[in-house]
């Protein structure tokens, strides 16, 4: 901002504080893209500064880890799940696969990987347990590891898409939560190291705050990994429409994820998901939907000792003024250590159709947002996905290439969305890579996005199918793609792609 802009802020902010909040999260798209860019420079992502959302390394890094949240691998008819270990390098590489049950002995595996390809490895044909995480060594940079879940289309269960992560955290937290019902929440707690992790787990619920004594200094084995029960009767927290879990290591780090499953007339299907390592003061969406049979809630949790004020700022698809005249705004108190949730679906003013959406607060970094996105499928089966936001980097770093690890394997229109971040129009390029590395692919592989707007890209292209994407742009953007959980695309999932390029 302007130093005429940041005075009339630090004025704004004595008197309003509450309207400082409305100001910047409305003019957040703006702001960001006036900051000096000689100063912010590009984003390097080969070593990260701080934890934050999955990225792919730099190729010439001789060695990444990856740490998958787990899958289930009980051995149950059509239930499994499986990791994607994808190489963006020239040439083959190899990668040692751990796999880490909370009923089995650690076992690992190695696996090839050729040039510009993907191998997936399925987990429960290697390991049995309640769910199996993983640790990926992939042999140099540039590649990329993510893990599917699978159940039944039948049961409306469908599968599930979740990223891995390239760092671990002693602090987890999983906005998101639902027990009503027959629905199940399982709290995922791997441990990939040799030393013994110690961890309390709490729930935020309508009652208030839950810190259960069986989870508190709750021991995770070497190389394990250890399943709650967020719904057990006695222990948990059985019954609740909305429940947050935070996990907080007193020793070590770890990766925490979460599988939801569930069957009702609210919501269906499953999903596994990692939780967010980090709480933030702005998080952003690309991708977003209002319309008839279509839930849309994000579950805003504060895991703070006081109240905070938070502004949901959503833009409709299409072009935005610079103004933001056109985004939808809403805002709401979390008490300490509780979960609201905005449901965008109840926002009058918010047209139906696609949208972007930015939760902001100003009481610093102390906020996470899950999404939870529920339509109909063709069959008329209800799916829910749950994905986390993309938070706002401490540095104030945001890429301007993405990649998809894989893209779907039928020409889809609107496969991935992108939220262009900045004040001036970019120009983007769609590749794949070829022999030769990033090669562009068909005649729509260049295009430009209007200043601070949001634009769906079609993967119909026959070179893109099943094939890694790379969404690059001349500045800075949050991408989301699109991924079937169950008989069709009209019960996709929107998750986040991984920075990387």
């Amino acid at each position: 901002m302007s130093s005429e802009a940041q005075r009339r802020a630090r004025r704004l902010n004595r008197r309003h504080p509450m309207l400082v909040v409305m100001l910047l999260a409305t003019t957040a798209l703006v702001w960001l893209a006036r900051q000096n860019r000689e100063e912010i420079g590009v984003a390097s992502f080969n070593v990260a500064p701080e934890v934050w959302v999955p990225y792919v390394p730099d190729g010439e890094m001789l060695e990444s880890t990856w740490f998958c949240p787990g899958v289930p691998a009980s051995g149950e008819t059509d239930v499994g799940g499986a990791v994607v270990v994808t190489n963006t390098g020239d040439q083959s590489t190899s990668a040692r696969v751990t796999f880490l049950s909370d009923s089995a002995t650690a076992r690992t595996k190695i696996v090839e990987i050729p040039a510009f390809d993907r191998v997936q490895v399925d987990v429960d044909a290697e390991q049995q347990g309640t769910f199996v995480a993983t640790t990926v060594e992939l042999l140099g940079g540039g590649g990329l590891v993510e893990q599917r879940a699978f159940y039944p289309t039948s049961s409306g269960l469908g599968q599930s898409v979740s990223a891995c992560s390239t760092t671990l955290s002693s602090e987890w937290y999983l906005a998101e939560g639902y027990t009503v019902d027959l629905a199940q929440q399982f709290v995922l707690l791997s441990n990939p190291s040799a030393d013994q992790v110690v961890v309390d787990v709490a729930f935020h619920t309508s009652a208030g705050l839950m810190e259960p004594s069986a989870y508190t200094g709750l021991p995770v084995n070497p190389y394990s990994v250890r399943v709650i029960d967020v719904g057990v009767e006695g222990g948990g927290a059985r019954g609740e429409a909305s429940v947050g879990v935070s996990v907080r290591a007193a020793r070590g780090a770890l990766m925490v994820g979460r599988s939801m499953t569930a069957n009702d007339d609210r919501r269906g299907g499953s999903s596994v998901s990692m939780g967010a390592p980090l709480t933030a003061d702005r998080w952003w969406f690309a991708d977003g939907l209002k319309g008839p049979e279509v839930t849309e809630r994000f579950s805003v949790m504060n895991p703070t000792d006081a109240t905070v004020s938070v502004i949901a700022t959503f833009f409709p698809s299409g072009e935005i003024d610079e103004s933001m005249s056109t985004g939808v705004t809403t805002t709401v108190d979390i008490p300490s250590d509780d979960v609201v949730v905005v449901d965008a679906g109840s926002l009058a003013a918010l047209p139906e159709g696609n949208h972007s959406v930015v939760f902001s607060t100003l009481d610093g970094r102390s906020i996470v947002v899950d999404r939870a996105l529920t339509r109909v499928s063709e069959s008329g089966l209800k799916v829910t996905s749950v994905s986390p936001g993309v938070p706002e980097r401490q540095d104030g770093l945001l890429p301007t290439s993405w990649l998809i690890p894989a893209a779907p394997s039928v020409e889809v229109s609107g496969g991935a969305v992108l939220l262009n971040l900045d004040d001036v129009e970019q120009e983007v390029t769609v590749s794949t890579y070829g022999s030769n590395g990033l090669v562009e692919v068909g005649s729509s592989s260049r295009f430009t996005v209007p200043a601070a707007s949001q634009r769906l890209i079609d993967l119909t292209d026959i070179g893109l199918l099943g094939r890694p994407v790379v969404i690059s742009s001349s500045g800075r953007t949050i991408v989301e793609r699109r991924v079937p959980s169950g008989d069709s695309f009209s019960n996709a999932w929107a998750i986040a792609g991984m920075p990387c390029c």
